[in-house]
């Protein structure tokens, strides 16, 4: 059998990490990252391969079926979720996956990147079942790195990398140079390595202006096929509690030309017939002239697409609002994180324009909100969550997540908080998991925040306000859809159930 110079495996376990709500509510996306590093490494020269988890599942079985299949010299993880701060609760699967081949075959090389291993190399080398990890970006890592297996050159000199010397002692290699040319060097997305786009769909909410004219009762017609990509890398802020700078080494943005990004989204519709996409850029709406100019040339194409995209209260301008509906820009998240400045500020979170607002500029134009709330800031008392709750019902954005906080490795946060404060086990990490432990604050015990969060999330979207406001925009599928959601009860190791 041929050999694959590299398997590609995105891990993943939705059930556990989203419990109940992974069977209809959440998305299965695309894995970006783990794409532009297989289509770098394929153009490169080397035969690559890619094994998506969250689409074709993984159990005690598979571990010897993708061996037998793909024959693989180096298999790598790129460890990331549906959002940067996702990698650390998608370890436990990737660890789950990296024993189960070494179990089947020790002499296959296993290599983990990603946002956790980036920021934590010494401890994901030493706790997981692996032989490197890579630091940074990745894709000039793994390219050294096959290199290497295959004879030619030595692992002391690929930057980017850790991996366990002769003697047993950790070596960390030098961080490579972040990537400036990304035309160049990420050049693409290997879509066709995937299983059929059809395997993916969209967050709920995502497509919730689409319900009325979907056919099943999963709205599967309408969520999928899906795509998550990106038009840049970075963020120039340095929020405390934000990981998302443990990867590039420092705040900053670098884009994709938006001709390359347009080649990308004409690939999409025209040969995948893709119209759910979702920019995981963390800050899209960064640039007005760029934001613009991506307008103008979605438009002149006349593509039908359905995109999601994040901004920060402050970036957002109302000129550009109309242009942006009309590109098919219908969903803006923003990171409204608590209403209390004063907690705001203690995480180096400043947003200089009125939320209210701009919320409201926003829906005027007809484009939705999905506004991001954090419970348990350590500034954060009862009162001052209550506040962040009441601002959110006021506000009555299409779609709320509320998250409770966590102190994730590679932010600042992590590396403040004290060692007895931080999760046992990576499990603890996940959002919706039966294992989560938020961070306690100030005043308020890990389990008090949990019970704010949950309740409050229940509160919002059961409020007859909200029911009633989603009704009108999106018809009764959509009130349905979410009376069923709110049914479905996620269940805490931590507020003992």
């Amino acid at each position: 059998m041929n050999k694959t110079d590299v398997l590609f495996i995105h891990p993943g376990n939705h059930r556990k990490t989203y419990q109940g709500l992974s069977t209809e509510y959440t998305a299965t996306a695309t894995p970006a990252w783990t794409l532009l590093t297989a289509q770098y490494v394929r153009q490169e020269g080397f035969s690559t391969k890619l094994y998506d988890v969250n689409v074709e599942g993984w159990d005690d079985t598979t571990a010897r079926e993708v061996i037998s299949n793909y024959n693989p010299e180096l298999i790598v993880m790129m460890v990331y979720g549906h959002n940067p701060s996702a990698s650390t609760q998608t370890m436990p699967a990737a660890g789950r996956i990296a024993r189960d081949i070494k179990k089947i075959n020790n002499a296959v090389p296993v290599a983990m990147g990603g946002m956790h291993p980036s920021a934590l190399p010494e401890r994901t080398i030493k706790e997981e079942t692996i032989d490197f990890v890579i630091l940074g970006e990745g894709p000039h890592t793994v390219k050294g790195l096959i290199n290497c297996i295959k004879g030619s050159g030595s692992l002391t000199d690929v930057q980017g990398l850790c991996y366990h010397a002769v003697n047993a002692e950790i070596v960390i290699n030098p961080m490579p140079q972040t990537i400036e040319d990304l035309d160049g060097t990420l050049s693409g997305y290997a879509w066709d390595l995937l299983p059929p786009l059809t395997s993916y769909r969209a967050h709920n909410m995502h497509c919730f202006q689409d319900f009325e004219r979907s056919t099943r009762d999963d709205f599967s017609d309408v969520r999928s096929p899906y795509v998550a990509m990106n038009t840049s890398l970075g963020c120039p802020y340095n929020c405390t509690f934000c990981c998302i700078n443990s990867v590039f080494g420092k705040p900053g943005i670098r884009y994709w030309s938006l001709d390359k990004v347009m080649s990308w989204i004409d690939e999409l519709v025209v040969k995948y017939n893709v119209r759910n996409i979702r920019f995981d850029d963390e800050l899209f709406i960064l640039s007005a002239q760029r934001v613009e100019r991506f307008c103008d040339m979605i438009i002149e194409r006349g593509h039908d697409v359905n995109i999601w995209v994040y901004g920060r209260v402050d970036t957002i301008e109302e000129r550009l609002l109309k242009k942006m509906k009309r590109a098919g820009i219908n969903w803006i998240c923003l990171g409204i994180e608590s209403a209390n400045e004063a907690v705001r500020k203690d995480v180096n979170k400043k947003i200089r324009k009125d939320i209210k607002d701009i919320v409201r500029m926003i829906q005027a134009n007809d484009i939705y909100v999905l506004g991001n709330y954090m419970f348990g800031l350590p500034e954060d008392d009862i009162g001052t969550m209550e506040e962040t709750l009441q601002l959110a019902i006021e506000l009555n954005c299409e779609f709320a997540n509320f998250y409770s906080v966590m102190a994730y490795p590679g932010s600042e946060l992590y590396n403040k908080t004290a060692k007895e404060h931080l999760p046992e086990t990576l499990s603890e990490y996940a959002q919706l998991g039966y294992d989560t432990k938020p961070l306690p604050t100030k005043y308020l015990t890990p389990a008090d925040v949990l019970r704010f969060r949950d309740e409050a999330f229940d509160k919002y979207h059961a409020n007859p306000l909200y029911l009633n406001m989603v009704e009108r925009r999106f018809g009764s599928k959509v009130r349905r859809h979410i009376e069923k959601m709110l049914g479905c009860k996620i269940k805490r190791k931590l507020l003992g159930d």
